[in-house]
């Protein structure tokens, strides 16, 4: 704990043993630790938080972190759990091994999306073996084990086991859920800012009010890194998933939303962000207000009704606001959009595993899916429109194109 972080970048962190070590395997040591230096700015934030979610992200997807990275931090984190067990192994045994297992089933997801539109022939009726994939399919998504959603604060993790939450602090820092005083160490008003974080994994949604009393609703999968309370000359947070945000507007300290790649300043508005750091394509869709989208050197002033995609030769266009924004009240609408996409929504909105063929469909489809339905009622309907079938054992669904 005596190395000068000062200096770190992310690259740094992602190298460092104790850091790695304090991702995967948190204490309340470990948590202090990083919380001081985080609040007293003796660390550069931005390359500390973007550190921790590319781990965060690659114990989900171990295909997202380039192969070389990949075979350095597996080899750390084997390091550490057999030195961790070596210290404390009676303690500490059952716990590791269930981390390690969760870490390694989640390393297999493998979240590929098809980018050709080609009509695909008819497949014969698919049979999975129980440890192995017929090569003419592939996973888009991966069930998920963690069930809860955790908001992680200073000393503390918060588990909250509803489906759709409503996570708020006051002015002063205070967190409550659901109109409740969390029950943790950290229902008192923090003395100075502290980091908190709200995982919210796929299955679940949540709502989180600001200190500021600013509004997000954050969907399936999602990770957000917020101050308790917003100290200094701006309000920053950190996003990897996807959120609908109503920002008070304040014209003495900027809102601004920070992801892997993109950098959001607000202006007061109601704005929907999509950026998953596994997928290659962020999106930002404008309903009110104003925002400016910021990246690789590049600043561009959106209108409402507008969208910014990444990845584009025009990236700015006009587009039904409805179609990004009406997952939170728990609708799913879709113009025009290739049943593979569709099928990856539905599988994380419901955290299932979802295979599907390799070859793309070629099939599109236009509709609304009511996602207060079962899923086998969802595909069931589907089905009807998009020619496919399907098959499913424990939350595995398999998916046949016609």
């Amino acid at each position: 704990m005596k190395e000068d972080y000062s200096y770190y970048k992310r690259n740094n962190y992602l190298e460092d043993d104790f850091f790695v070590r304090s991702i995967l395997f948190p204490t309340k040591e470990t948590r202090l630790f990083w919380n001081e230096l985080v609040n007293s700015r003796t660390i550069d934030v931005d390359e500390y938080i973007e550190a921790c979610m590319i781990l965060d992200t690659w114990k989900k997807n171990r295909s997202s972190v380039p192969a070389f990275r990949v075979d350095q931090l597996w080899e750390r984190i084997s390091d550490t759990r057999e030195s961790m067990e070596k210290q404390n192994r009676k303690a500490l045994k059952i716990k590791n091994i269930r981390t390690f297992c969760l870490i390694a089933a989640a390393c297999c997801a493998l979240l590929l999306m098809s980018s050709l539109f080609l009509f695909a022939p008819k497949q014969p009726e698919p049979t999975m073996a129980k440890k192995e994939l017929d090569p003419q399919y592939q996973i888009i998504n991966k069930q998920q084990t963690q069930k809860e959603i955790v908001i992680m604060t200073g000393h503390s993790e918060v588990k909250v086991t509803s489906d759709n939450p409503e996570v708020s602090y006051n002015k002063e820092g205070v967190l409550a859920i659901d109109n409740e005083h969390a029950q943790s160490e950290e229902v008192i008003a923090p003395v100075k800012p502290t980091l908190n974080q709200l995982h919210v994994p796929f299955g679940k949604r949540a709502q989180l009010k600001l200190s500021d009393g600013s509004r997000l609703w954050v969907n399936t999968g999602t990770t957000v890194i917020y101050p308790v309370v917003f100290a200094g000359n701006k309000r920053e947070i950190f996003v990897d998933g996807e959120i609908y945000a109503e920002v008070r507007h304040d014209a003495d300290k900027p809102f601004v939303v920070k992801t892997d790649s993109l950098e959001i300043v607000v202006y007061g508005t109601e704005f929907n962000l999509s950026a998953y750091k596994e997928e290659a394509v962020k999106q930002v869709v404008l309903i009110s207000g104003s925002v400016e989208v910021k990246q690789h050197g590049s600043h561009v002033r959106m209108e409402p009704r507008q969208s910014y995609t990444t990845g584009q030769e025009n990236p700015l266009r006009k587009v039904n606001t409805d179609l990004y924004t009406s997952w939170r009240d728990g609708v799913y609408i879709f113009e025009n959009e290739p049943i593979e996409h569709i099928l990856l929504k539905l599988a994380r909105y419901y955290n299932v595993t979802m295979v599907i063929p390799k070859q793309p469909s070629g099939i599109f489809c236009y509709g609304k899916l009511e996602l207060k339905d079962e899923l086998p009622v969802l595909l069931s309907g589907l089905m009807e429109v998009a020619s496919f079938n399907f098959s499913e054992k424990e939350k595995q669904y398999i998916i046949q194109f016609k």
